[in-house]
């Protein structure tokens, strides 16, 4: 915590499944001042080490498991958001898991106002589907990201038993261009099937929605369900 007070840790690498790092750092870590954070978050358990040491090469860490990743996330969250925003609804039912196409866009609003914007503004649409998904995994959900099917990649893909929920995130700052990239995000969701692999029995909600960025409003300010 008090490396993350001064330090804003690269949460691009944080959300791969392996990273790659020099020998050097691994081997002869620094002081903490300047530590690599990877190898930081090695020693402290929250990333392993997932592939030999060889001097010739670099080294390959990564999660451990889904708990400690999940750990590891919340504590990261509480450097991106300002405050915490509660995932459930009433009881112990996740929002996503129970909750209608407007209880979801509601919660993301939530988030997305809790950011900490000076530190980590949203630029385009990769950085605010990074966010988002340091939210989800903090909160235990099991999220996937540019989820492959045999026709595309789904933005962010979040399953539950009897429900899985797909959004197609597009980004903007001009209100001018909203309904234009809602049109685009429901279109696409259509023509690349996002969310049917391995579906099973569970309910589909596939959901388009634009997010502004310009100053005055940061939220999603589009949405519309889509339907195949």
């Amino acid at each position: 915590m008090n490396y993350m007070e001064s330090h804003n840790l690269n949460i691009d690498n944080l959300l791969k499944s392996e990273i790659e790092i020099p020998y050097n750092d691994f081997k002869n870590p620094t002081s903490l001042i300047d530590i690599n954070e990877n190898v930081l978050m090695c020693q402290t358990g929250y990333l392993t080490l997932k592939s030999k040491l060889d001097p010739y090469d670099n080294v390959i860490l990564g999660p451990a498991n889904r708990e400690v990743r999940t750990a590891l996330f919340s504590l990261l969250s509480l450097r991106v958001y300002e405050r915490n925003v509660s995932p459930y609804a009433s009881g112990k039912n996740y929002v996503l898991e129970q909750g209608t196409v407007e209880d979801i866009i509601n919660l993301f609003n939530s988030v997305l106002a809790a950011l900490a914007y000076d530190k980590y503004p949203v630029g385009d649409e990769f950085v605010l589907r990074a966010l988002l998904r340091v939210y989800l995994i903090g909160k235990n959900h099991d999220v996937r990201v540019e989820q492959h099917n045999y026709k595309g990649r789904s933005d962010i893909l979040v399953s539950f038993a009897k429900r899985r929920v797909v959004l197609e995130l597009k980004y903007t700052d001009k209100e001018t261009e909203e309904k234009a990239k809602l049109a685009e995000a429901e279109n696409q969701v259509k023509e690349k099937s996002y969310g049917l692999e391995d579906l099973g029995d569970r309910e589909l909600l596939q959901i388009a929605c634009v997010f502004n960025g310009e100053k005055s409003k940061r939220q999603i300010t589009l949405f519309k369900t889509v339907d195949l």
